[in-house]
């Protein structure tokens, strides 16, 4: 949420999984509990559930009562605060803010230094850079890749640096070439400075020399605005409608207001006085312009200024010719009615406050203007949103006399939007009557902060990656209604995050029956007071109110009705704790006749501003249990120094720790067999105590992170079974990542495969490549794209990634012995624009691998992908809480038949690889390229590009090596090795270098024929 690439995700357990997935080890059984020593010992192994980075921001807010930046969700455009009420704040900006510098955050600086031979910005978001002089490209434009570059027809004189401007004096004669840097691109105009230089023969035609590396440039039909395209159509550099302009001032058109009249200091126009030196691309409303005409062709941008403005006598001298480049993270554009078919994208072709939005009528031009704002919206998905605010900074208005405002959310704007071609004007929001920015006749700057809630929580609500708002006066005749906006924009969220519905619910003594509330019969308890339990979560932390409801079964609705509605208040850390309450006897026992002993009952969780679901779900039968008070209850007793009680949110071990547990009678004298199982129901392994009615001790080591819970059953000497004893019990998580491939824990590299049959199996490493006999793990995976690296969850495990024949991707989460069940999976989720419209539809992926995080992220639990979807290679960044970001088109075609193989960093350089097998049978090695802005990060585009390929292999074509994969290093020498299958059904372990594959090693002489995936 709100942004939150950073924060650690929780899952929920199903009791009923395999019982394999949840205990990685059963050791002795005793009759003899620990020593003291021993139990000081493996008391020093627990710790505390360290808090995630939000609820630490939390905590320190409330103490402090000051807003906490959760500094761990910062991007350019964004930032995240904790407030001293518990919720949280998002502040997102319209164009970036900040960039990553040699590895840390850096405010934007466009200010221009040589870096690296050539001129660049300090810290902008666009990679830009300019010619220093000399014959090289005037401008390099870059992006994921691709490039674009324009060049003068001759060398360049060296540039004079001023400000974020390159000036490049006397490229023709009295013609200045200059170019500036931007947040997100760059502007270039040629500044004709006399009527004499206007007559130059150059001037009727200028060629710039065009370059593109993976792009197409081409014009819109309509408003002329350029876009640079990758193969797939999405446009990674624009820029609005090419035009010219003077330096002539606009004429006096302001109204002789009662303020104007009583401020002698107001003449002329609001912008006429003072007006600078323009920069590239300014146009001051007023002055005389014309468009300016732009061909393209394969290595040439041509710009045929207008002649008759050149050779007008009535032109004032300096003339500037544009257009202005900008890359894809900065979107705004004003509609300007005087031009219809022209574009303003991201302000080109203003004047002195050339980066200003316009906003309603002014008589200089009879122009009327409307403004859009494109503002990134994907912190906001799932979440809630309490209160929103559109904040913008007024920078003018026509007088001192307000005019109202609006507000509006609109569709979806591009460098195409005109006032011809404006989006959809949806919703309108708000309305404010203000005004400011005019100092000379005494209103000053000032922010206005618009209503915007009903925009921030449609696009929660619809997980919009965008959202689009736009600005226009409430009466458009109206000279007083004109006004001027600063063009970057926050939308200010106050979030909360509603606590997940509760999961694992049963009761002590357990009545679980192994199908979660879904029960075919009931379990039936003894004469006893009856807790119900349900573990909770807010992924926000902090104080959570269980609240529980039990009626007879079949007469919620009924006389009696609800028999029990109590609430108890647990501290819930985002990974969740267990909430418990006790039914007293009593009140089970003076409803008997009602119900026949037969209970329903659900609970819900609630914080300070919303509730979850019902468990079961409103509407849905509730879980049951029968309470018969002529039978005794006395279930075993369980205790464990290692894995204490978690129902007060004790912390044990850290997972993967063995633990011993100590089972009592209950206080009965002929128990002679004890029955239990850890996470799944009903208890089948059997302990014996050394005499009737002696305790046992048994050796369990839960696998994963968080709740897990004990069945406990007694036998008497004739057969008569217990009630169930449900000890829960929170294991701490590792603390550490696996290593990559290894789905287990114990060092070596595993693998998934799915069978002839549609079986997923796991292959657990042993020494030398070898692997131990498959594991089954669950059926129905026939037609399935596989792919495990890196962790999703923030469990330290790496967890599966699954194209299912459903056409939907999953992610399945590894349980800390690499099982993983249908129960615990979550869809892995995109978001849409504002029509509804998905990045991409999973059903078209070809081939797909997981590949790690190649941003390096360290606080976050992310990975990213690799698809092959048509003929292309496409990038799915990963994001947090599942999803996957826009994609990014890396490999442009060729890719249909190929096989992509994950090693992670194959070289040693600390960069991540990619292996590529060829129809032909030719294995590439793709060197992956180091971020040099991001330390551990590496380059997505660098992963298709053929310059940074070597050939690793050969002969292994799809006949003769079938199925490849390379989780790890199975061999101790730090270097990732590969396993295939050959054409006779046989395992190979092929050793990896830095350059090769070594000599193939035979290490399962049968089996694989016919075996569909491998990872």
């Amino acid at each position: 949420m709100s942004d939150t690439r950073f924060r650690q995700l929780t899952r929920g357990r199903s009791p009923g999984g395999r019982a394999l997935a949840a205990v990685l080890a059963l050791a002795t059984v005793s009759a003899i509990a620990p020593t003291a020593a021993q139990a000081k010992a493996q008391v020093g192994a627990a710790s505390d559930s360290a808090p995630t980075a939000e609820e630490r921001a939390l905590e320190a807010a409330a103490e402090s009562g000051k807003a906490v930046e959760v500094r761990e969700l910062r991007s350019e455009t964004s930032e995240v605060h904790a407030t001293p009420d518990g919720t949280f704040r998002l502040t997102q900006h319209a164009q970036p803010v900040r960039v990553r510098k040699n590895g840390r955050w850096a405010p934007v600086d466009t200010t221009l230094a040589q870096v690296d031979g050539r001129v660049a910005a300090r810290a902008a978001a666009g990679d830009v850079t300019f010619s220093p002089g000399g014959t090289g490209p005037l401008v390099t434009f870059k992006e994921n890749g691709r490039e674009l570059s324009l060049s003068w027809p001759k060398p360049l004189p060296r540039p004079v640096l001023e400000g974020n401007v390159a000036r490049y004096p006397e490229v023709l004669p009295d013609v200045d070439l200059a170019v500036a840097a931007d947040v997100d691109g760059f502007s270039q105009v040629l500044v004709v400075k006399t009527a004499e230089a206007a007559r130059h023969p150059q001037l009727a035609k200028i060629d710039f020399g065009l370059r593109t590396k993976g792009l197409s440039l081409s014009a819109d039909p309509d408003s002329g605005a350029l876009s640079a395209k990758d193969p797939s159509g999405k446009a990674l550099f624009t820029t609005s409608t090419a035009r010219m302009w003077d330096s002539s001032r606009p004429t006096d058109t302001t109204p002789k207001s009662p303020a104007a009249r009583t401020s002698p200091a107001l003449t002329g126009s609001p912008a006429a006085a003072g007006r600078p030196e323009a920069t590239p691309g300014d146009l001051e409303a007023g002055s005389r312009g014309a468009p300016v005409k732009v061909e393209v062709s394969r290595d040439s941008l041509a710009l045929s200024p207008d002649r008759a403005l050149l050779g007008d006598r009535r032109t004032t001298f300096p003339v500037f010719i544009d257009p202005r480049f900008s890359g894809s993270r900065e979107a705004w554009t004003t509609a300007y009615k005087p031009y219809p078919n022209n574009s303003y994208w991201n302000g080109t072709g203003w004047g002195s406050s050339a980066k200003d939005a316009r906003v309603g009528y002014e008589s200089a031009t009879r122009g009327t203007a409307r403004s859009f704002f494109r503002m990134n919206a994907k912190g906001l998905a799932g979440v809630q949103v309490l209160d929103a605010q559109f904040n913008i900074k007024l920078t003018h208005s026509w007088s001192c006399s307000a005019r109202p405002v609006e507000l509006w959310l609109t569709g979806a704007i591009s460098s195409a939007t005109t006032w011809n071609k404006q989006p959809s004007w949806s919703t309108k929001l708000d309305t404010l009557n203000v005004a400011g920015g005019n100092e000379s006749v005494g209103c000053a700057d000032r922010g206005v902060d618009f209503k915007a809630t009903e925009a921030a929580r449609r696009a929660a609500a619809n997980k919009w990656s965008n959202v689009t708002f736009g600005l226009r006066a409430s009466n458009e005749s109206d000279t007083f209604g004109w006004k001027r906006f600063a063009p970057n924009p926050t939308l200010i969220v106050e979030y909360n995050r509603t606590p997940k519905d509760p999961w694992n619910l049963d009761t002590v003594p357990s009545t679980h029956n192994g199908t979660d509330c879904g029960y075919s019969s009931q379990v039936w308890v003894g004469n006893t007071d009856v807790k119900l339990s349900a573990y909770v979560s807010d992924p926000d932390g902090g104080n959570v109110r269980v609240q529980f409801h039990l009626w007879a079964t079949g007469k919620r609705y009924d006389p009696p009705g609800l028999l029990f509605d109590k609430s108890v208040t647990v501290s819930s850390k985002s990974t969740g704790t267990y909430a418990q309450i006790t039914v007293p006897k009593t009140l089970l026992q003076q409803h008997l006749a009602a119900s026949g002993g037969r209970y329903s009952w659900k609970a819900r969780a609630h914080d300070a501003h919303s509730s979850s679901d019902w468990t079961p779900t409103l509407g849905a039968p509730g879980c049951q249990f029968g309470f018969d008070p002529n039978r005794p209850s006395k279930p075993p007793t369980v205790t464990s120094v290692q894995y204490p009680d978690g129902s007060d949110g004790t912390m044990g071990a850290p997972a993967r720790t063995p633990g011993t547990f100590t089972i009592g009678s209950g206080g009965i004298s002929d128990v002679v067999e004890y029955r239990y199982e850890l996470d799944r129901y009903p208890p089948t392994r059997k302990a014996v105590p050394g005499s009737p009615g002696g305790s046992v001790q048994v050796s369990l080591t839960p696998a994963s992170a968080g709740p897990h819970t004990l069945y406990v059953q007694s036998v008497d000497r004739a057969g008569n079974v217990s009630d169930t004893q449900r000890y829960t019990f929170l294991a701490e998580s590792i603390g550490i990542r696996d290593k990559p491939g290894d789905l287990n824990g114990d060092g070596t590299p595993d693998f998934y495969s799915v069978d002839p049959g549609g079986e997923l199996r796991l292959h657990r490493g042993e020494s030398a490549g070898r692997m131990a006999p498959p594991v089954n793990v669950g059926p129905g995976w026939s037609g399935a794209l596989i792919t495990q690296r890196g962790d999703w969850t923030g469990s330290g495990y790496s967890d599966l990634v699954a194209r299912r024949p459903d056409g939907k991707l999953w992610l399945y989460p590894n349980d800390g012995l690499g099982m993983v069940e249908e129960a615990t999976r979550r869809e892995v989720s995109q978001f849409v624009d504002e029509d509804g419209d998905a990045y991409f539809d999973p059903a078209s992926i070809r081939d797909l691998v997981a590949i790690g995080d190649l941003s390096a992220r360290t606080e976050s639990a992310v990975v990213d992908l690799l698809a092959v979807i048509g003929d292309q290679l496409w990038f799915l960044p990963g994001y947090t809480d599942g999803y996957v970001d826009e994609p990014v088109l890396i490999g442009d075609g060729g890719w249909r038949d190929r096989t992509l193989v994950s090693p992670g960093d194959l070289d040693g350089d600390g960069a991540t690889d990619l292996l590529v097998r060829e129809p032909g049978g030719d294995l590439w090695l793709y060197r992956g390229q180091a971020d040099p802005e991001n330390a551990g990060a590496t380059l997505p585009a660098s992963l298709a590009d053929p310059a940074n390929r070597v050939r690793y292999a050969t002969g292994w074509t799809p006949a003769a090596r079938p199925l490849i994969t390379a989780p790890g290093d199975g061999t101790g020498d730090g270097i990732t090795d590969l396993w295939a299958t050959d054409g006779g059904g046989r395992l190979l372990h092929v050793p990896g270098t830095a350059s090769a594959a070594g000599t193939p090693v035979e290490v399962e002489t049968s089996g694989w024929q016919g075996v569909r995936a491998v990872s």
